[in-house]
């Protein structure tokens, strides 16, 4: 594993940042010096009790902002992010097969709108202008944050789609806790991953290490066979990855230091459409990744100040046999930004951000190695005229290099309707923009260095109910009607000379209703939870420069109108079994809607079973997906495969009176 490290570290030699490069060692050596200590204390990932997906403090904003549990975290803990959204949360999910591209819309638009943050910076790769959330492991994160819509202008640039946030959170508890995972399932699957933790109040570390492969030739049907319908094995479908993550945090009186590191590697064959028979092109895709991130915060009192500085490193290297295609892709992004606050008052605050973002990128499709630079600053501002609301308003002005980008501005409010806080209604209006990729930019041929950034228009309006009875039962509702405009969408379409080319050509109206519900029910002995996600999303092409544009008033490709997941979990003394289904209506293939896929419904089981051993515990789970051997497609001629198994064995090295209590 460290001669793979290794080999694929020296291409990134020249980004990594001193701070980030002394994190890890830092944490493996304050990991070493309290091993000894006798008292081990398990970490929050591990918890499967009462967890409440939203703060109160984030229920309290005025736009909608979802928190995925630790719970949820740990029972998808060998799995990508993709796997994640799609199963928790209201997010819709379109992958190449099981281990190929995968891309999340977000209220109905498409995964290029869809920005990924890791500890405060932006990871979204500049040339597509999108991230590949299937290389994207859950244990990169011990907390993922969802803010649908444009209503974030914390960061520098911004996404009309929305932003999924991934965070490293120190250890709550003192002390030292270690979990192991070993896993393996159909089809010559294997994945483990390590978790090391360790600190006390003033100084922690964690260690993650993971990594996982698998010959992924599973059986589907071929429904395009000229002889019928046939069961066949995938081919050229193999992948593998790996990767560490360490962070270091520091807790001062009133200040606060963290450094965090990310190496990555992912390699995949890519598998071709199955049209009557295999397309089998010979493509092969090795993704590596070096990230780093230094971040301070200080808060002596009224006075607030938060500086992050981090880069990310990615290096794409591409071969496709059949068109004798062989090269890399790289790109490097630097990013230092602050956040100075001031509370006037216990009702009124400002905050002014300010960053700057350095973006360079190659390609074996652009003339050159092209750059730009973006710097942005904004001005926030919190006011509660009385005690029950609060009122909020943020605009933002980004300067591009070669670019023109107009002013954006969110505003809106939250109101408790009761003094406990278990009521909320909240409504905002935003107005934001997202900036063209560098593939849009710069691709030879095709890209258009006239492009402008694309503008959103919208708002929402919501109601939350969230509360706890006495007797620990916990039932929570969210309701949200959104509604936005966008305008000069980027689109790639035929030219006259038959290239295709990047233009602004169509206007985009979007509008929707997203629910949420969830139940906690304690028991002696045990508990039962159930949650339950609904978003329908008129996506609609509202204009068109194009002539004759058979789309006009039709719903996006691959956005369906329907979205919905439930899960059921039950816990009695060490035994854990729960179920989760995911179904989707038609999702269109074509721009007119003349084609499209079939509903879809998708089910997984999984049963379990914790023994624990003093301060150690040993867990045992078998999990079943698409129980049912539902044959689907998540893109046109990419099969998904039919039932496959899956078993997990987790050791946990902590104290398990202690962790049971939370």
């Amino acid at each position: 594993m460290f001669k793979r490290y290794l080999t694929y570290i020296i291409p990134f030699a020249p980004c990594y940042i001193k701070t980030a490069a002394l994190s890890v060692s830092l944490s493996l050596l304050f990991l070493q010096v309290t091993s000894g200590q006798d008292i081990f204390t398990d970490d929050t990932i591990n918890i499967s009790a009462v967890t409440v997906t939203a703060a109160s403090s984030e229920r309290n904003t005025p736009f909608s902002i979802t928190r995925i549990d630790s719970a949820t975290l740990a029972s998808y803990v060998n799995s990508d992010l993709a796997t994640l959204l799609q199963k928790s949360s209201l997010l819709s999910v379109k992958r190449y097969g099981t281990n190929g591209l995968a891309s999340v819309s977000m209220r109905g638009l498409s995964g290029s709108h869809t920005q990924v943050s890791w500890n405060g910076i932006n990871i979204t790769s500049p040339g597509p202008g999108m991230s590949d959330f299937a290389i994207i492991p859950v244990m990169a994160a011990s907390s993922v944050v969802i803010t649908p819509g444009g209503s974030d202008l914390r960061y520098i640039s911004g996404s009309i789609g929305g932003r999924v946030e991934l965070i490293s959170d120190p250890s709550v508890a003192d002390g030292t806790t270690a979990a192991l995972n070993l896993g393996a399932g159909s089809f010559g699957s294997y994945a483990s991953s390590l978790l090391l933790r360790t600190g006390n109040d003033i100084i922690s570390a964690n260690l993650s290490l993971w990594g996982d492969k698998s010959r992924n030739n599973f059986i589907f049907i071929n429904s395009d066979d000229p002889s019928g319908p046939s069961q066949e094995r995938r081919t050229n479908s193999a992948s593998a990855s790996a990767g560490i993550i360490s962070d270091l945090f520091l807790k001062l009186r009133k200040s606060a230091l963290s450094a965090h590191l990310w190496l990555n590697d992912a390699e995949r064959e890519l598998p071709g459409p199955v049209i009557t028979v295999q397309q089998d092109f010979g493509e092969k895709q090795r993704d590596r990744s070096a990230r780093g991130v230094v971040k301070y915060s200080l808060s002596p009192g009224r006075f607030s100040a938060d500086i992050v500085a981090g880069e990310s490193c990615e290096l794409n290297s591409y071969t496709n046999e059949s068109a004798g295609i062989s090269g890399e892709n790289k790109s490097i992004v630097y990013t230092i930004k602050g956040a100075f606050g001031f509370r006037i008052n216990d009702s009124f605050e400002l905050t002014i951000n300010a960053g700057d973002e350095y973006q360079r990128a190659e390609s074996l499709s652009f003339a050159e190695a092209m750059t730009r630079n973006l710097f942005s600053t904004s001005l926030g501002a919190r006011y509660s005229p009385v005690t029950r609301l609060r009122l909020t308003l943020h605009a933002r002005q980004m300067i591009i290099s070669g670019m023109t980008v107009d002013p954006e501005m969110t505003a809106g409010g939250s109101f408790l309707l009761t003094r406990d806080g278990k009521n909320i209604i909240r409504a905002g209006f935003s107005r934001n923009s997202k900036i063209p990729s560098m593939n849009d930019l710069f691709w030879v041929p095709g890209g258009n260095t006239g492009l402008i950034p694309e503008i959103s228009t919208g708002g929402e309006a919501a109601y939350s109910f969230s509360a706890i009875t006495p007797s620990g039962r916990h039932n929570s509702i969210d309701i949200s009607f959104h509604s936005s405009s966008v305008d000069n969408l980027i689109q790639w379409v035929p030219g006259p000379s038959g290239i295709w080319t990047a233009e602004n050509v169509r206007n985009v109206s979007v509008t929707g209703v997203e629910a949420k519900t969830a139940q906690t029910l304690p028991m002696e002995h045990g508990s039962f939870r159930t949650s339950l996600n609904y978003a329908l999303t008129r996506s609609l092409i509202h204009s068109s420069e194009l002539q004759n544009d058979k789309s006009i008033g039709k719903q996006l490709i691959y956005t369906p109108l329907h979205h919905a997941n439930v899960t059921a979990e039950f816990t009695w003394r060490f035994l854990n079994a729960g179920a989760t289904a995911v179904w989707e209506s038609k999702r269109y293939t074509t721009s007119d809607n003349s084609e499209w896929l079939p509903q879809s419904f998708l089910a997984d089981a999984d049963l379990g079973a914790k023994f624990a051993a003093g301060r150690s515990e040993i867990a045992v789970d078998l999990r079943v997906k698409n129980i049912f051997n539902t044959q689907t497609e998540c893109v046109q001629n990419y099969p998904m495969p039919l039932r496959t198994y899956l078993i997990n064995l987790k050791m946990t090295f902590g104290n398990i009176e202690i962790n049971s209590k939370k």
